[in-house]
């Protein structure tokens, strides 16, 4: 396990906008996340073979609104497709499931996706193919499914 990594990490999160990162590695799960119940430390790791989850959520107004903004959990180039030519994960008007991949975020030669996190309609896509994100950038907003 490489301490480094993760308090670069939590050194990243802390002075974002984003509340929750996780990230796999090698069978490897590291979890930060400013709020919630503690999980044994600011950072849990345990093997899993999940997806990482590069994104944490915004809520558009707080008055309840079935807007659920995705954004980038961590610095990197944005890509919406698997490889260049190929169809993109989703469109505007996609319905998605949670956990269902809408993009990825390569960012230290690893390919991080994003996967959404409540299940919906995408109603916007916010970011340019190849485009350049920062951690906290919104990328796409979803109206939640009733």
């Amino acid at each position: 396990m490489d301490l480094d990594l993760i308090e670069r990490l939590m050194r990243l999160l802390e002075n974002s906008s984003v509340d929750e990162l996780e990230l796999t590695e090698n069978g490897t799960r590291i979890r930060l996340s400013k709020t919630g119940a503690p999980q044994s430390g600011a950072a849990s790791a345990a093997s899993s073979s999940t997806a990482t989850r590069a994104n944490a959520t915004a809520s558009a107004s707080a008055t309840g609104s079935k807007e659920h903004v995705i954004v980038a959990g961590l610095p990197g180039t944005f890509y919406r497709s698997p490889l260049p030519g190929e169809a993109p994960f989703v469109e505007i008007g996609a319905l998605v499931e949670e956990g269902r991949k809408l993009a990825i975020i390569e960012a230290m030669k690893m390919m991080n996706p994003v996967e959404a996190d409540c299940a919906g309609r995408i109603t916007a896509i916010h970011v340019e193919d190849g485009a350049q994100v920062n951690a906290g950038m919104p990328l796409m907003t979803i109206e939640k499914a009733a």
